[in-house]
């Protein structure tokens, strides 16, 4: 049962590598859920990833604890003009969605809770610390169609679905792709 008081924590690349065990137990987790049912292989590749994206320019991320417990993490990086973001989309978009210019998109890369913290606003804490004072224009992500509840929540939050896309490894399901404008000091979102 969680406690009461969840703690928000904002690290580095340097901490999240030091805390990288207890990141990939709770992805393999997480993940293991339908609508995944992702294995090791998808762990793996986490891993891998991750190495890279803890070290590059605008990489963020938050951890939710209850006590010692890792109840929930969310991070992401700022995305280069030469980003692969934007390919493989299942229809076009407009150059004025897809360029990437320095600074401009953040990567919501991935938001992952624990059950037993669901449904007490521990995602909304990640995210809404996550993205407060980003010094981009507009934010990303992907999810599942299939993934109701973070679909939910993102809709509530602001975020605006703009296409799908498959990531490209063979077999690699449909993503919804959301933008959500950031709020910048004398701007309203």
């Amino acid at each position: 049962m969680p406690g009461a008081d969840i703690t928000f924590r904002q690290v580095d690349g340097e901490q999240a590598a030091a805390d990288f065990g207890e990141l990939r137990a709770l992805y393999r987790e997480v993940y293991a859920e339908p609508p995944y049912e992702w294995g090791e292989e998808h762990a793996d590749l986490f891993a891998e990833r991750f190495e890279v994206q803890r070290r590059q320019e605008g990489f963020s991320l938050v951890e939710a604890r209850d006590g010692t417990d890792l109840a929930g993490l969310a991070f992401g990086v700022t995305l280069q003009p030469t980003t692969p973001w934007w390919n493989n989309l299942t229809t076009t978009l407009p150059p004025e969605v897809t360029a990437e210019r320095p600074g401009r998109t953040f990567a919501l890369v991935e938001m992952l809770v624990r059950v037993p913290w669901r449904r007490h606003h521990v995602a909304q804490g990640m995210h809404d610390l996550l993205l407060h004072d980003r010094p981009e224009e507009r934010a990303t992500l992907t999810v599942l169609p299939a993934a109701a509840p973070a679909q939910a929540a993102y809709t509530k939050w602001s975020w605006h679905r703009v296409a799908q896309k498959r990531n490209p490894l063979p077999g690699s399901p449909l993503f919804d792709v959301f933008v959500k404008q950031l709020a910048h000091p004398g701007t309203f979102s």
